[in-house]
């Protein structure tokens, strides 16, 4: 997510850069930089960086997407997943 947030606020260079596109479409919902996902038909390009970061960068609050810096996104967004149901423990014991 840190990496999504320095392309989109233009830290790199356009050349080497994937390219993450910003929706066209006005959305009420969530914050104004929501990202575009395309329909992809090849597993190729369902399983590649821009295609699987943007359904969770679309989901994250408009407080976390809005942050000022660097540090600020990295603090604030360190809050919001803290504050998350975990999906996966790896260190959870299981009953058998």
């Amino acid at each position: 997510m840190i990496e999504v947030f320095k392309i989109i606020r233009g830290y790199y260079g356009q050349e080497g850069v994937p390219h993450l596109q910003l929706s066209l479409y006005p959305n009420t919902r969530g914050h104004d930089k929501k990202l575009f996902k395309l329909q992809s038909h090849l597993d190729q390009r369902k399983y590649c960086f821009t295609a699987c970061v943007v359904s969770k960068w679309n989901s994250l609050p408009a407080d976390v997407v809005n942050a000022p810096s660097v540090d600020a996104f990295k603090g604030r967004l360190d809050r919001f997943w803290s504050s998350q149901e975990v999906r996966f423990n790896y260190k959870a014991e299981f009953e058998l």
